[in-house]
C-alpha cells in the first residue's frame, strides 16, 4: 500500500507571509504488505489464529475440536484482516458455509503457545506431532503393534526426509509416503488420523488448505487444480480447552442472509466469551 502524502495548501494571506506553501508527510505507519504478512505466518507461528465450524444446534464447544480428539485445524487471523464474507471464508480452509447450521467462530492467542504445540500443517510437521502425542519405541515398532494408534506413530517415526538438491524429488518422496496411508491396505490408519487429528483425503500437508476440497469425493482435482487453490495457511494445534487456547469465541444461529456479513475477527474478540462460547445474535464488524 502506498504511503500517503498529503499537500497543505496555505492560503493567500499565508503565501504572501511566508513565501511559500508548506507539506506535511502523514505518519501513521503503512501496514505490511500481504506477501511479508503470509510470509511471517509461515515462518515464525502467529499464535493469532481462528478457527471456524458449523454445527448443531444446541452441540456444547469446551474445546478447540469435538472431544477425544488430538488436534485440531485453524488459520492464521492475519490473513482475514480486513475480513471476508461468511460465504467466502470457510472454502480457503477446505469448508463450506452451511446456511442451516449454527456458526461455531473463535479466535485464539494462547497465552502459553507450548500448551497449544501449533505446527504449520506440512506432512513432516505432522509425522512429528504424532510421535509427540502417541510416544513409543523401537522395540515397540519391531513388534508389529496391535494397537492402530502405536501403528500410526511407528509410521511416522520410520519417516525420513533428507536433504535435497530437487524440489520436484524431496516432495515426491514425502507426498508418496504420506499417500500410502489413503491407499487400500491403511484404512485403520486413515480413519485414525481422520478421527483424532481431522485429517482426511483433502490434506495436502504443504501448510495450505486447498480452497473448495470440502467435496473431493464428488469433485475431484487434478495436482494443478490442488496447487493453484492451495491459498490460505494452515496449523494444527492440541485439542486443548478454549480457555488454554486462549480463545474468544461466539456462535451464531442462522438469521437471513448471514452468509453476506462479513466474519470479522475483531468482532470475534470484542464479543466472544472468554474461554467459553458466548451466543451472539449477528455477525457485525468493528470500527477502526
Amino acid at each position: 500500500m502506498r504511503r500517503s502524502i498529503f499537500f497543505a495548501i496555505a492560503t493567500l494571506p499565508t503565501l504572501l507571509t511566508a513565501g511559500c506553501a508548506t507539506h506535511r508527510v502523514s505518519t501513521a505507519a503503512t501496514p505490511a504488505p500481504p506477501v511479508v504478512v503470509a510470509d511471517a505466518v509461515r515462518e515464525s507461528l502467529p499464535n493469532d489464529y481462528l478457527r471456524v465450524s458449523f454445527l448443531s444446534a444446541g452441540t456444547p464447544v469446551t474445546s478447540l475440536s469435538r472431544p477425544g480428539a488430538l488436534r485440531a485445524f485453524v488459520t492464521a487471523t492475519p490473513l482475514y484482516q480486513p475480513p471476508l464474507k461468511l460465504k467466502e471464508l470457510p472454502y480457503y480452509s477446505g469448508l463450506e458455509n452451511n446456511d442451516t447450521n449454527v456458526l461455531v467462530a473463535m479466535r485464539c492467542r494462547p497465552p502459553q503457545p507450548e500448551k497449544v504445540d501449533a505446527i504449520l500443517a506440512t506432512w513432516p510437521n505432522v509425522f512429528q506431532a504424532i510421535q509427540r502425542d502417541v510416544p513409543t519405541d523401537a522395540t515397540a515398532c519391531s513388534a508389529k503393534p496391535s494397537a492402530v494408534a502405536t501403528q500410526v506413530s511407528c509410521y511416522a517415526a520410520a519417516f525420513i526426509d533428507p536433504a535435497s538438491s530437487s524440489v520436484p524429488t524431496s516432495l515426491a518422496r514425502t507426498f508418496a509416503y504420506a499417500g500410502t496411508l489413503f491407499d487400500a491396505d491403511h484404512t485403520a490408519l486413515a480413519a485414525w488420523l481422520r478421527s483424532n487429528y481431522g485429517i482426511f483425503p483433502a490434506f495436502s500437508g504443504m501448510g495450505y488448505s486447498v480452497k473448495d476440497s470440502y467435496r473431493l469425493d464428488t469433485a475431484p482435482m487434478t495436482s494443478q487444480q490442488i496447487l493453484v487453490k492451495s491459498v490460505s495457511s494452515e496449523y494444527v494445534l492440541k485439542n486443548v480447552s478454549l480457555a488454554d487456547a486462549g480463545c474468544r469465541c461466539i456462535s451464531v444461529a442462522p438469521y437471513p442472509d448471514r452468509s453476506s456479513d462479513l466474519l470479522d475477527p475483531d468482532f470475534i474478540q470484542q464479543a466472544g466469551g472468554d474461554g467459553v462460547c458466548k451466543a451472539v445474535d449477528r455477525l457485525q464488524t468493528v470500527a477502526h
